[in-house]
């Protein structure tokens, strides 16, 4: 009886964990946007996450269409929003597609990653 009574309480605590606790760290939003044609390459790229990002343990790489990089310096957290990482791009006014390479830790220690692409056309 005290196994029965132990357990339930157990999957009680469970069910009661916030859904957000279990959560991991993906866009919600980019800028420039996924599939976004732009005319000119711009001075930083931002991605806002769903959750709350460990900085030290994330970053965002930018590539060019000849597979070089564009982004430097290290991705930081946009001041005052600890779900934003941004990254300082060079100039560049090659066309063609630039490919967005990210990864996150999330706060609760989920690590997630992916990446998408914009085109520079003129």
């Amino acid at each position: 009886m005290k196994i029965v009574l132990t357990s339930a309480l157990g999957l009680v605590a469970l069910l009661a964990l916030p859904l957000s606790a279990l959560a991991h760290a993906y866009p919600a939003n980019e800028n420039p946007p996924s599939g976004a044609v732009l005319k000119q390459l711009p001075a930083a790229l931002s991605i806002a996450f769903t959750e709350t990002i460990n900085r030290h343990f994330s970053g965002i790489v930018v590539k060019g269409p000849n597979g070089r990089q564009v982004s430097f310096g290290a991705a930081m957290l946009a001041p005052g929003n600890a779900k934003t990482l941004i990254v300082h791009l060079r100039k560049s006014h090659r066309t063609g597609r630039y490919t967005v390479l990210w990864h996150a830790l999330a706060s609760d220690g989920h690590r997630t990653h992916g990446s998408y692409g914009f085109e520079l056309a003129r």
